[in-house]
């Protein structure tokens, strides 16, 4: 960390240059562009920088008057050339860099000696964490004056893996637009009948094939049900989740779940969808905080969640739905039947109390005043202790510290 710096930005408001790879439809880039737009609303100055023009928020971003820069160039070293070219003829005060290769380019910006703060930030919860390609990267977390993650399950990793970032490792979760995701009724319903929604990408770790396998597994055992699911993922190329998808379809023929189980494309409009559902689903076999599950929150949907992360903060079980382990096809087809065979009363109440519990802890106000803090202390480089937002660990955060690597 390099001192002194300014108490106070030269302009009286607080300059933040938020920084990430692009800007398509991404939870990272979502979660970035609406803090941007937040810390604008609330008279900071926000800048967005990236390294892939155009994209998904960048009207939004441009029609609330908050600039974009793009920077030009291939390989490491330029980028962190030009990132640190843009950030000396910006000033910021503080620069805020969302996902491993854009903090990594901020870090190595900074040196030898920056008069700018820099709070690094991380997202998902993988199981690799003690490899030593993450130990490296993490290590250089040291450079910046805080990490802010947006699940306790990550913070402990980055924690355990780098023992100096011990009290500068942030806490926030995601905050969530409530005008974009409205509270609505659940559709009607008869017993034994449910419509789910997941909003997920084909990627191994979202596991699509052990979902595929549990709604098999209900069909046999819960023969009188009747689930089904509209998964929207997004369009699977080569490396990318085709083989994922491929799979899931096979195995959708082979089992005849054709009505049951469909795949589709990312949707535009996923408010839409949940809108559509009884039930917003999640069997991913490792996460962060995911904006599926925050989103069907806000819009009064019950969830069916792995119990991975911070799942356990969020899914109160029989509360505001069900928690399985997605790594046993058993558990997830239980939960999922437990929903089903709720009654109509008792499903539109998990879904009244589980947008009860995303307005107490996905208060986008609340994000934002958390986020604010961490920058303004950044800025004149005294972050002070970590402020978590939410202070309690779940469970399901400490369990997951304890999964295989590369599982």
């Amino acid at each position: 960390m390099q001192r002194p710096r300014p108490l106070r930005p030269r302009s009286g408001n607080l300059k933040v240059l938020c920084f990430i790879d692009n800007l398509g439809p991404g939870g990272a880039q979502r979660q970035l562009v609406e803090l941007a737009l937040g810390l604008s609303r609330r008279g900071l100055d926000a800048e967005m920088l990236t390294y892939h023009e155009g994209g998904h928020f960048a009207g939004r971003l441009l029609d609330a008057g908050v600039p974009i820069h793009t920077i030009r160039a291939n390989s490491l070293l330029r980028k962190v050339r030009a990132v640190r070219t843009v950030i000396r003829s910006l000033s910021p005060d503080v620069v805020l860099a969302f996902l491993p290769m854009p903090s990594l380019y901020a870090e190595l910006a900074g040196i030898p000696r920056r008069q700018w703060g820099l709070v690094v930030g991380e997202r998902s919860s993988t199981p690799d964490y003690r490899t030593f390609r993450v130990r490296l990267r993490r290590a250089l977390h040291s450079l910046a004056d805080a990490v802010v993650t947006n699940s306790h399950a990550n913070r402990l990793m980055i924690e355990h893996t780098n023992r100096r970032l011990r009290g500068r490792v942030w806490t926030i979760y995601n905050g969530v637009n409530f005008e974009a995701f409205p509270f609505l009724p659940l559709p009607e319903r008869s017993w034994g009948n449910l419509r789910i929604t997941i909003a997920a990408s084909y990627q191994r770790l979202k596991n699509v094939t052990g979902w595929v396998r549990a709604m098999q597994e209900i069909r046999l055992r819960w023969p009188n049900l009747h689930v089904q699911t509209d998964w929207y993922g997004g369009r699977a190329s080569a490396g990318r989740g085709a083989d994922e998808r491929e799979a899931a379809e096979s195995l959708i023929l082979q089992h005849g779940l054709e009505n049951l189980v469909r795949l589709h494309e990312a949707e535009t409009n996923i408010a839409r969808r949940y809108a559509e559902a009884h039930v917003v689903a999640l069997p991913s076999l490792y996460e962060g905080l995911p904006n599926v599950v925050c989103e069907g929150m806000a819009m009064g949907r019950p969830i069916a969640s792995s119990a991975v992360s911070d799942m356990g903060n969020l899914v109160v079980e029989g509360v505001t739905g069900t928690l399985f382990d997605p790594r046993e096809v058993g558990s997830i087809a239980a939960s999922v039947a437990t929903l089903v065979e709720a009654g109509v009363d008792a499903l539109q109440e998990m879904g009244r109390r589980s947008f009860e519990r995303a307005r107490q802890l996905l208060d986008p106000d609340k994000v934002l005043t958390s986020y604010s803090k961490i920058l303004e202390s950044a800025a004149v480089g005294r972050p002070g202790p970590p402020l978590h937002w939410p202070e309690q660990v779940p469970d399901t955060a400490l369990a997951t510290l304890s999964l295989p690597c590369g599982s």
